[in-house]
């Protein structure tokens, strides 16, 4: 009976070891930010970013001059003439927003963009770095709690990223 009892306990084992499979974690945007590929992006957005900062700078301290004249004025102006100064200038201040919304939603999209076309190239990448190494399943870094070092892949992908950028000279303004 002891016999029988270690024999099921051993066959339970042995096959436990047998499923165990190979289980690694990335950080994707660690790779989206720290690339080569990455990197020129951020530049090219920071760019683009100061440009409409400058343009948005520019119209309000048009909207504060044109302010600080009617306060300047208000005891000399008549009502109608007041009235008239206050709407241009909420009409300048409304546009303003409407201006400023408009850059940030196109900042962002662009900011997306480069994050696809990343993702794009990665993704293949990262296809054919599993089947080389035997590996059966990636999770991201965020949805990980604890977890061996050794299990990180992201600096090998990161590696193999920036000699694909450099390889297909990715880094080109478009």
């Amino acid at each position: 009976m002891k016999s029988l009892f270690f024999l099921i306990i051993f066959f339970f084992f042995s096959q436990n070891v047998q499923a165990v499979n190979k289980t690694v974690y990335i950080d994707i945007q660690y790779i989206i930010d720290n690339s080569k590929l990455g990197k020129f992006y951020k530049s090219k957005v920071k760019i683009i970013q100061d440009k409409n900062d400058l343009e948005l700078t520019t119209t309000e301290k048009k909207i504060k001059k044109k302010e600080n004249e009617i306060n300047n004025q208000k005891n000399i102006l008549s009502e109608e003439e007041l009235n008239n100064k206050l709407k241009e200038i909420n009409v300048m201040f409304t546009e303003y927003q409407k201006k400023r919304r408009k850059l940030k939603l196109d900042l962002s999209g662009q900011k997306k963009n480069y994050s696809k076309k990343i993702l794009k190239i990665l993704n293949p990448l990262l296809t054919n770095y599993v089947d080389k190494n035997n590996i059966e399943l990636v999770i991201e870094k965020k949805n990980i709690v604890v977890g061996s070092k050794t299990l990180d892949i992201t600096n090998s992908i990161l590696e193999i990223l920036n000699k694909e950028t450099e390889n297909k000279n990715l880094m080109k303004d478009e």
